[in-house]
């Protein structure tokens, strides 16, 4: 048994947590984005960066394992953790494969979130575009329908409503 094998354990235990953490970051911030709640977007967004910080160690981490893991079981150029399972131990095997499903579950989970946040997002600020595009074309033109219509506007006596009589 390589002797590394318990501590990367530990650093896939230590990156599901994060990543679960991330998850729950991400759908805190979907409801926030829905409730247009900007204060605590950006309370999510401080969190979300140093826990991305963390994240980012604990990758550096699991990768230095890896490679130091493939070394002792002698398995050359192990890119991924698939290739070590036939050489670890049974107790501990279960182990790796139980986290290398979660953290593949885990990745995809926050792909669909990252995925659905980001297009809350994008159909919001086009929203606000279109009002905004709207309310310039609104202001600026001498009459948004003609005489007949109810929007009338002009620039010295703005009115959204007329009525003909």
């Amino acid at each position: 048994m390589a002797s590394c094998l318990p501590e990367f354990i530990e650093a896939l235990t230590a990156k599901r947590a994060a990543m679960e953490e991330l998850l729950t970051i991400l759908e805190a911030e979907q409801r926030s984005i829905i409730d247009v709640d900007v204060a605590n977007l950006e309370q999510l967004d401080q969190r979300k960066r140093e826990l991305l910080f963390s994240m980012e160690r604990t990758n550096a981490a699991c990768r230095l394992l890896l490679r130091r893991s493939a070394e002792e079981l002698q398995v050359p150029q192990a890119e991924s953790l698939s290739p070590l399972m036939p050489k670890i131990a049974s107790p501990l095997r279960e182990r790796f494969k139980g986290l290398q499903l979660r953290i593949l579950e885990l990745g995809e989970a926050l792909q669909r979130v990252i995925t659905f946040n980001r297009s809350l997002l994008e159909d919001s600020l086009q929203h606000v575009q279109e009002s905004v595009e709207f309310l310039n074309a609104l202001f600026t033109r001498r009459s948004t329908y003609g005489n007949a219509g109810s929007m009338v506007s002009s620039r010295n006596d703005v009115r959204l409503v007329c009525k003909e009589i």
